[in-house]
């Protein structure tokens, strides 16, 4: 059973001792944007994900957690502010932040500035959880300039296993050549029934120079701008149930490979409805299993965004019937909250707004006759048996299902004059992996999937990336020239690596890392590319301890790399400190399509 916060949190400082004679007065501000998380909306669910503005994710699905949540007291100075930054409810989590230090060269490369790092770090009663913070320094061309430094950790017995906070910091000289410093904070050691056991608030980085305090900017987006976005969201299958099995899902799989997938993707939430309003509203609104009609929500949404610059918009729902239909008379596996904007009470209420917006899927037949009757937006939603939960959530069968609903409703759109004339966007996606619990080893790992009609979706890539729902929500405003609905999708980051530049075909496969040691319960990241005469669906990459003999020995850790390049990242949550083998494979086989790779996890 997951743990209840409930405790009142007691927060203890105690700094740690810098080196002796490297602390010198600081005369920078905080370099470090939003250290704490307090640009972003705080959450007080403890099973939300949030966005924590200013930092890029790395892995996992770290929040910004409300003090007032669980009525946890705070110091009186420095002021802690409303929230504070926490692992999130899938596991171990790190998040990083690079500081362009350059315009100071000059005044480094002659040895005379020092720098500050420091925060409270903190975790959850006799939990072990802990988080590690370190700052690495970089040359100009992003090359380390020696070993990383890294700030005292907090063990629950130095909280006395309380619920508590503790100051941290360390102290030295920059080293020559410094132009950038990336700060790395890393929430580790998650047990698997626990969730927001690691903390960290009030992180700082000061230099011993007047540089100024960089401010906080939204990410920059480098998306495409597009006429029609469409967005289909199935439902409760994990992302190693469906991709890769080409057997039960050759429509599905063989859009992974037209287009980029996202590997590295998760829900936001557990159960199903918080899912698609983080997409539709920038928000998971409410909290736990709650359901139309009693979500109400009075904020705007996309349609209200798309609506006030001039853009048409429409839902299609299977089993709806007539428009704004919100019986099953016509479909009994009809539910009609998996189109989200039922829930937001400026359509609930207005019927004929509710009536222009919600179809049944048979109008997109007829919508899809020109490129003027087909909406600048569509959300598209099978009914409760074809978009997988009531075939058996992700089974054999559930996923058949899913493929021939899904081949039978875009092919159409693939084949419409909106797609084959204009500038179309297609993004599939899944609510949420089919484990209730969530265990934080999951993840609630789902696969993503773009495509669009000019090429600008680079195809078969595959993106290991960090990103969920919220980047999904963002990448469509940016798609659409719409501003954002909430803190959580306005700091989100675009799913910019999607459009990128094509990777050009390569003779050899290719298999790198270019990381030769981390922390355990980090996730480390391969890079990938495969000839055409070798790419298959099942090429997939599995980590082996040191000396394992694939095929005799089972894989530790594995995953389908169904695209013919792109990254991969991996957890080692599961792993021991040790040495280990990563391969990369051929087919569903043992056939080793390139060098293994050695690498470290250590304590």
């Amino acid at each position: 059973m997951r743990m209840k916060h409930t405790a009142a949190l007691t927060l203890l400082l105690a700094t740690a001792a810098c080196p002796a004679g490297t602390a010198l007065a600081q005369t920078s501000p905080n370099l470090l944007v939003d250290g704490g998380g307090e640009s972003g909306a705080c959450t007080a669910d403890f099973k939300a994900v949030t966005t924590v503005p200013g930092w890029t994710v790395l892995y996992g699905s770290p929040s910004v957690v409300c003090y007032s949540s669980a009525k946890f007291s705070t110091p009186s100075s420095p002021a802690p502010g409303n929230g504070f930054i926490a692992t999130g409810p899938y596991g171990n989590a790190a998040i990083s932040q690079t500081v362009n230090v350059s315009s100071d060269g000059a005044a480094i490369d002659g040895g005379g500035v020092s720098y500050t790092l420091s925060g409270w770090l903190g975790g959850w009663g006799s939990y072990s959880a802990y988080t590690q913070v370190s700052a690495t320094f970089l040359s100009a061309s992003g090359q380390p300039l020696g070993a990383s430094v890294q700030m005292p950790t907090v063990s629950a017995s130095q909280r006395n296993d309380d619920n508590a906070f503790l100051a941290r910091s360390t102290a030295g000289k920059i080293p020559a050549g410094t132009r950038s410093i990336e700060v790395l904070v890393q929430f580790l050691g998650t047990p698997v029934d626990s969730y927001n056991v690691s903390y960290a608030d009030n992180l700082s980085l000061t230099l011993s120079t007047s540089l100024s305090a960089p401010p906080l900017d939204t990410p920059v987006s480098t998306v495409p701008a597009y006429d029609h976005v469409f967005v289909v969201q199935m439902e409760n299958t994990n992302f190693s149930q469906v991709i890769g099995d080409t057997s039960d899902a050759p429509f599905i799989n063989g859009l992974a490979n037209r287009g980029t997938l996202l590997t590295n993707y998760s829900g936001t939430y557990h159960p199903s409805d918080e899912n698609y309003l983080a997409i539709a509203g920038g928000s998971d609104f409410v909290e736990g299993a709650v359901y139309w009609p009693n979500i109400k929500i009075t904020s705007p949404h996309l349609g209200d965004s798309l609506e006030a610059i001039g853009k048409t918009w429409k839902a299609y729902e299977q089993g709806m019937g007539t428009p704004c239909n919100l019986t099953t008379q016509y479909d009994s596996y009809y539910e009609p909250d998996d189109a989200p904007f039922i829930n937001f009470t400026d359509i609930s209420t207005n019927t004929a707004r509710c009536q222009a917006h919600l179809f049944d899927t048979t109008q997109l037949t007829t919508d899809l006759q020109s490129a003027a009757t087909t909406p600048n937006f569509a959300w598209l939603a099978a009914d409760d048996y074809n978009d997988g939960e009531a075939s058996g959530d992700g089974s054999s069968t559930s996923l058949q299902v899913q493929d021939a609903w899904l081949k039978q409703t875009l092919q159409p759109i693939l084949s419409s004059p909106a797609w084959l004339g204009q500038r179309s966007l297609l993004v599939l996606t899944w609510d949420e992996s089919d484990d209730p619990l969530a265990l934080p080893e999951e993840g609630n790992h789902i696969a993503t999937i773009l495509v669009d009609s000019l090429g600008l979706v680079r195809p078969g890539y595959g993106s290991g990336v960090s990103y969920n729902h919220f980047n999904t929500g963002v990448t469509i405003e940016r798609a659409l020239g719409l501003p954002a609905l909430t803190a959580n999708d306005g700091y989100a980051a675009p799913i910019n690596d999607a459009f990128a530049a094509p990777t050009p075909p390569v003779a050899s496969p290719i298999f790198t890392s270019s990381t030769a040691e981390l922390a355990e319960g980090g996730n480390i990241v391969f890079n990938y590319a495969t000839p055409a005469a070798q790419f298959s669906t099942s090429n997939w990459v599995g980590i082996y301890s040191a000396g394992a003999t694939p095929g005799t020995n089972s894989s530790d850790v594995w995953q389908y790399v169904p695209t013919a390049n792109g990254n991969v990242a991996l957890s080692t949550a599961g792993l021991s400190p040790g040495n280990y083998t990563a391969y990369y494979f051929s087919n569903g086989g043992y056939t080793s399509l390139a060098s293994p790779i050695n690498f470290t996890v250590t304590p």
